[in-house]
Protein backbone atom coordinates (compact mmCIF):
# COMPACT_ATOMS: atom_id res chain seq x y z
CA UNK A 1 0.00 0.00 0.00
CA UNK A 2 2.85 2.19 0.79
CA UNK A 3 4.32 1.47 -2.08
CA UNK A 4 1.75 1.74 -4.59
CA UNK A 5 1.08 5.84 -2.86
CA UNK A 6 5.12 5.98 -3.20
CA UNK A 7 4.61 4.84 -6.79
CA UNK A 8 1.77 7.27 -7.53
CA UNK A 9 3.46 9.93 -6.24
CA UNK A 10 6.70 9.46 -7.81
CA UNK A 11 4.46 9.54 -11.44
CA UNK A 12 2.58 12.11 -10.30
CA UNK A 13 5.94 14.37 -9.59
CA UNK A 14 6.96 13.47 -12.81
CA UNK A 15 4.12 13.78 -15.20
CA UNK A 16 4.30 17.68 -13.62
CA UNK A 17 7.66 18.31 -14.38
CA UNK A 18 7.13 16.92 -18.03
CA UNK A 19 4.11 19.57 -17.98
CA UNK A 20 6.28 22.23 -16.48
CA UNK A 21 9.69 21.86 -18.21
CA UNK A 22 8.64 22.82 -21.86
CA UNK A 23 7.18 25.90 -19.81
CA UNK A 24 9.85 27.21 -18.05
CA UNK A 25 12.20 26.50 -21.53
CA UNK A 26 9.99 28.05 -23.59
CA UNK A 27 10.50 31.26 -21.04
CA UNK A 28 14.18 30.96 -20.84
CA UNK A 29 14.13 30.70 -24.75
CA UNK A 30 12.18 33.76 -25.15
CA UNK A 31 14.68 35.20 -22.62
CA UNK A 32 17.45 34.21 -24.54
CA UNK A 33 15.95 35.32 -27.98
CA UNK A 34 14.86 38.48 -26.43
CA UNK A 35 18.20 38.99 -25.18
CA UNK A 36 20.20 38.26 -28.98
CA UNK A 37 17.60 40.25 -30.88
CA UNK A 38 18.47 42.96 -28.11
CA UNK A 39 22.17 42.83 -28.77
CA UNK A 40 21.71 42.41 -33.26
CA UNK A 41 19.53 45.43 -32.92
CA UNK A 42 22.30 47.68 -30.50
CA UNK A 43 25.08 46.02 -33.17
CA UNK A 44 23.11 47.39 -35.70
CA UNK A 45 22.80 50.64 -34.05
CA UNK A 46 26.21 50.95 -33.55
CA UNK A 47 27.04 50.11 -37.29
CA UNK A 48 24.74 52.25 -38.59
CA UNK A 49 25.85 55.21 -36.10
CA UNK A 50 29.50 54.76 -37.89
CA UNK A 51 28.45 55.04 -41.39
CA UNK A 52 28.77 58.00 -42.76
CA UNK A 53 27.89 57.61 -46.00
CA UNK A 54 23.93 58.64 -45.44
CA UNK A 55 23.97 62.14 -45.32
CA UNK A 56 26.26 61.81 -48.76
CA UNK A 57 24.13 59.81 -50.50
CA UNK A 58 20.80 61.69 -49.76
CA UNK A 59 22.45 64.72 -51.13
CA UNK A 60 21.46 68.55 -51.46
CA UNK A 61 18.50 70.46 -52.02
CA UNK A 62 18.72 71.18 -55.87
CA UNK A 63 20.86 68.67 -57.05
CA UNK A 64 19.64 65.47 -57.62
CA UNK A 65 21.59 62.91 -55.52
CA UNK A 66 23.26 60.41 -57.94
CA UNK A 67 23.05 57.23 -55.38
CA UNK A 68 19.84 55.19 -54.93
CA UNK A 69 19.30 53.68 -51.59
CA UNK A 70 19.69 49.71 -50.93
CA UNK A 71 17.12 47.21 -52.54
CA UNK A 72 13.29 47.05 -50.66
CA UNK A 73 14.20 50.29 -49.25
CA UNK A 74 11.51 52.91 -48.67
CA UNK A 75 12.50 56.58 -48.24
CA UNK A 76 10.07 58.87 -46.87
CA UNK A 77 10.92 62.95 -46.82
CA UNK A 78 8.83 65.88 -45.30
CA UNK A 79 10.47 69.03 -46.15
CA UNK A 80 9.17 72.92 -45.39
CA UNK A 81 10.09 75.52 -45.89
CA UNK A 82 9.22 79.11 -45.24
CA UNK A 83 9.79 82.71 -46.63
CA UNK A 84 11.71 85.10 -43.98
CA UNK A 85 9.26 88.25 -44.68
CA UNK A 86 6.11 86.20 -44.48
CA UNK A 87 7.37 83.44 -41.68
CA UNK A 88 4.98 81.33 -40.67
CA UNK A 89 2.70 82.04 -43.59
CA UNK A 90 3.37 81.48 -47.72
CA UNK A 91 4.74 78.11 -46.94
CA UNK A 92 5.82 75.23 -49.31
CA UNK A 93 5.53 71.69 -48.13
CA UNK A 94 6.13 68.99 -49.86
CA UNK A 95 6.22 64.88 -49.45
CA UNK A 96 8.80 63.05 -51.04
CA UNK A 97 8.87 59.13 -51.29
CA UNK A 98 11.03 56.82 -52.99
CA UNK A 99 11.72 52.96 -53.51
CA UNK A 100 14.43 50.46 -55.08
CA UNK A 101 12.65 47.51 -55.91
CA UNK A 102 16.32 45.98 -57.31
CA UNK A 103 19.76 47.25 -56.84
CA UNK A 104 20.44 50.47 -58.45
CA UNK A 105 17.06 51.44 -59.83
CA UNK A 106 14.73 53.87 -57.59
CA UNK A 107 11.12 55.50 -58.19
CA UNK A 108 10.75 58.81 -56.98
CA UNK A 109 7.34 60.58 -56.15
CA UNK A 110 7.09 64.16 -54.93
CA UNK A 111 3.49 65.92 -53.39
CA UNK A 112 3.87 69.53 -53.20
CA UNK A 113 1.10 70.91 -50.71
CA UNK A 114 1.38 74.33 -52.04
CA UNK A 115 -1.77 74.96 -53.90
CA UNK A 116 -4.24 73.75 -54.93
CA UNK A 117 -4.79 71.57 -57.35
CA UNK A 118 -1.97 69.37 -55.56
CA UNK A 119 0.97 69.48 -57.90
CA UNK A 120 2.38 65.93 -57.98
CA UNK A 121 6.01 64.46 -59.48
CA UNK A 122 7.11 61.05 -60.45
CA UNK A 123 10.87 60.07 -61.44
CA UNK A 124 12.83 57.24 -61.90
CA UNK A 125 16.49 57.17 -61.95
CA UNK A 126 19.20 54.07 -62.52
CA UNK A 127 22.49 54.11 -61.03
CA UNK A 128 24.91 53.47 -63.56
CA UNK A 129 28.36 54.26 -61.55
CA UNK A 130 28.86 53.43 -57.80
CA UNK A 131 32.02 54.78 -56.30
CA UNK A 132 31.38 52.71 -53.33
CA UNK A 133 31.06 49.58 -55.47
CA UNK A 134 34.85 50.71 -57.26
CA UNK A 135 33.83 53.32 -59.60
CA UNK A 136 35.70 56.54 -60.02
CA UNK A 137 32.77 58.16 -59.46
CA UNK A 138 28.91 57.98 -58.58
CA UNK A 139 26.81 58.85 -61.59
CA UNK A 140 23.05 58.55 -62.33
CA UNK A 141 20.42 60.02 -64.62
CA UNK A 142 16.94 60.53 -63.57
CA UNK A 143 13.75 60.98 -65.78
CA UNK A 144 10.80 62.65 -64.57
CA UNK A 145 7.08 64.04 -64.94
CA UNK A 146 5.93 67.25 -63.03
CA UNK A 147 1.83 67.72 -63.57
CA UNK A 148 2.51 71.38 -62.96
CA UNK A 149 2.26 72.87 -66.18
CA UNK A 150 3.25 69.29 -67.49
CA UNK A 151 6.94 69.98 -67.05
CA UNK A 152 9.36 66.99 -68.55
CA UNK A 153 12.68 66.57 -67.18
CA UNK A 154 15.99 64.90 -67.60
CA UNK A 155 19.13 64.87 -64.58
CA UNK A 156 22.15 63.80 -64.94
CA UNK A 157 24.20 64.04 -61.80
CA UNK A 158 27.76 62.79 -60.72
CA UNK A 159 29.86 62.82 -57.30
CA UNK A 160 32.91 61.89 -55.99
CA UNK A 161 33.60 61.82 -51.92
CA UNK A 162 37.24 62.73 -50.90
CA UNK A 163 39.59 62.24 -47.45
CA UNK A 164 37.25 58.87 -46.67
CA UNK A 165 33.96 60.17 -46.23
CA UNK A 166 34.82 63.67 -45.43
CA UNK A 167 34.10 65.97 -48.21
CA UNK A 168 31.43 65.33 -51.39
CA UNK A 169 31.76 67.09 -54.44
CA UNK A 170 28.79 67.24 -56.89
CA UNK A 171 28.27 68.41 -60.32
CA UNK A 172 24.48 68.21 -62.42
CA UNK A 173 23.20 68.91 -65.84
CA UNK A 174 19.02 69.67 -66.22
CA UNK A 175 17.45 70.04 -68.89
CA UNK A 176 13.38 70.10 -68.73
CA UNK A 177 10.80 71.31 -70.68
CA UNK A 178 9.28 74.80 -69.74
CA UNK A 179 5.54 76.13 -67.80
CA UNK A 180 5.37 80.19 -68.91
CA UNK A 181 3.97 80.80 -65.35
CA UNK A 182 7.19 79.56 -64.01
CA UNK A 183 10.18 80.39 -67.03
CA UNK A 184 9.01 83.60 -68.83
CA UNK A 185 10.88 86.87 -68.33
CA UNK A 186 9.21 90.14 -67.30
CA UNK A 187 7.89 90.53 -71.02
CA UNK A 188 6.24 87.63 -71.19
CA UNK A 189 9.18 85.77 -73.40
CA UNK A 190 9.54 81.90 -72.59
CA UNK A 191 13.18 80.55 -73.26
CA UNK A 192 13.65 79.36 -77.07
CA UNK A 193 11.96 76.14 -78.11
CA UNK A 194 10.24 76.30 -74.73
CA UNK A 195 13.36 74.29 -73.43
CA UNK A 196 15.36 75.29 -70.04
CA UNK A 197 19.18 74.30 -69.39
CA UNK A 198 20.98 74.38 -66.22
CA UNK A 199 23.94 73.49 -64.14
CA UNK A 200 24.26 72.83 -61.00
CA UNK A 201 27.51 72.43 -58.24
CA UNK A 202 27.07 71.07 -54.55
CA UNK A 203 29.14 70.01 -52.02
CA UNK A 204 28.71 68.21 -48.29
CA UNK A 205 31.59 68.49 -45.87
CA UNK A 206 30.96 66.28 -43.04
CA UNK A 207 32.58 68.29 -39.64
CA UNK A 208 32.14 65.92 -36.87
CA UNK A 209 31.12 62.73 -36.40
CA UNK A 210 27.48 63.04 -38.35
CA UNK A 211 27.46 66.65 -38.47
CA UNK A 212 27.80 68.20 -42.21
CA UNK A 213 26.93 71.42 -43.54
CA UNK A 214 26.56 71.74 -47.27
CA UNK A 215 25.62 74.12 -50.18
CA UNK A 216 24.30 73.83 -53.21
CA UNK A 217 23.75 76.52 -56.58
CA UNK A 218 21.92 76.39 -59.99
CA UNK A 219 22.30 78.43 -62.70
CA UNK A 220 20.32 78.47 -65.65
CA UNK A 221 21.68 78.56 -69.49
CA UNK A 222 19.17 81.39 -70.41
CA UNK A 223 20.94 84.50 -69.50
CA UNK A 224 16.57 85.73 -69.05
CA UNK A 225 16.43 83.52 -66.63
CA UNK A 226 19.16 84.52 -64.62
CA UNK A 227 18.31 88.45 -64.77
CA UNK A 228 14.65 88.22 -64.30
CA UNK A 229 14.50 85.10 -61.80
CA UNK A 230 18.07 85.16 -60.29
CA UNK A 231 19.66 81.27 -59.24
CA UNK A 232 18.90 78.86 -57.43
CA UNK A 233 21.31 78.48 -54.09
CA UNK A 234 20.84 77.03 -50.64
CA UNK A 235 23.03 76.26 -47.82
CA UNK A 236 22.82 74.76 -44.25
CA UNK A 237 23.49 71.79 -41.86
CA UNK A 238 22.53 68.27 -41.90
CA UNK A 239 22.62 66.00 -39.30
CA UNK A 240 21.91 62.11 -39.18
CA UNK A 241 20.13 61.37 -35.92
CA UNK A 242 22.36 58.64 -33.74
CA UNK A 243 20.60 55.36 -33.13
CA UNK A 244 17.57 56.33 -36.21
CA UNK A 245 16.89 56.17 -39.40
CA UNK A 246 16.43 59.79 -39.83
CA UNK A 247 18.55 62.58 -41.04
CA UNK A 248 17.45 66.40 -40.09
CA UNK A 249 18.42 69.49 -42.59
CA UNK A 250 18.36 73.22 -42.00
CA UNK A 251 18.85 74.77 -43.90
CA UNK A 252 18.23 78.53 -46.28
CA UNK A 253 17.86 79.51 -49.38
CA UNK A 254 15.73 80.88 -52.12
CA UNK A 255 14.66 77.43 -53.51
CA UNK A 256 11.36 76.38 -53.52
CA UNK A 257 10.45 72.60 -52.89
CA UNK A 258 12.18 69.83 -54.49
CA UNK A 259 10.01 69.83 -57.82
CA UNK A 260 11.44 70.35 -61.57
CA UNK A 261 10.11 74.06 -61.65
CA UNK A 262 11.65 74.02 -57.65
CA UNK A 263 14.83 73.07 -57.78
CA UNK A 264 15.77 75.38 -61.11
CA UNK A 265 14.43 78.56 -61.00
CA UNK A 266 13.41 80.70 -57.67
CA UNK A 267 9.89 81.51 -58.64
CA UNK A 268 8.45 82.84 -55.00
CA UNK A 269 4.35 82.87 -55.03
CA UNK A 270 4.22 86.09 -56.63
CA UNK A 271 3.97 88.05 -53.72
CA UNK A 272 7.34 87.10 -52.31
CA UNK A 273 9.07 86.89 -55.52
CA UNK A 274 12.90 85.34 -54.98
CA UNK A 275 13.08 86.21 -51.85
CA UNK A 276 15.54 84.48 -48.86
CA UNK A 277 13.85 81.18 -47.35
CA UNK A 278 14.30 79.27 -44.60
CA UNK A 279 12.93 75.09 -44.11
CA UNK A 280 14.14 72.06 -43.00
CA UNK A 281 14.17 68.34 -43.99
CA UNK A 282 13.26 65.49 -41.80
CA UNK A 283 13.48 61.75 -43.55
CA UNK A 284 13.85 58.76 -42.61
CA UNK A 285 14.80 55.14 -44.54
CA UNK A 286 12.66 51.78 -43.97
CA UNK A 287 14.58 49.07 -44.70
CA UNK A 288 13.24 45.62 -46.31
CA UNK A 289 9.97 47.70 -46.82
CA UNK A 290 8.03 44.95 -48.68
CA UNK A 291 8.12 42.82 -44.97
CA UNK A 292 7.28 46.54 -43.05
CA UNK A 293 2.76 44.99 -42.91
CA UNK A 294 4.38 41.89 -41.68
CA UNK A 295 5.67 43.28 -38.77
CA UNK A 296 2.70 45.93 -38.21
CA UNK A 297 0.01 42.98 -38.56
Amino acid sequence: MVYQKLKFSLISLSLLGLTAFPAIAHEENDEENKETINKQEEEHHHTEDKDFTRAFKEGTLNIISPFTFKKDMMYILYSHNFFQGSFPRSSNPAFHFSYTPISHLQVDTILSLRESPLEWEIGLKYQIMDEFEGAPISLTPRISYNTRGNIFGLDISATKIFMKDILQLGLGYRLLSSDPKDFSDTAGKVPLNGIVQGIGLNTILRVYKQWHIFGDVVLPFDSNLISNKGFIWSAGIKKRLPSTPHILTLYAGNSNESTLSGRTVSTGNGKYPDMLKVGFNFSIGIGNASKFPEKLF
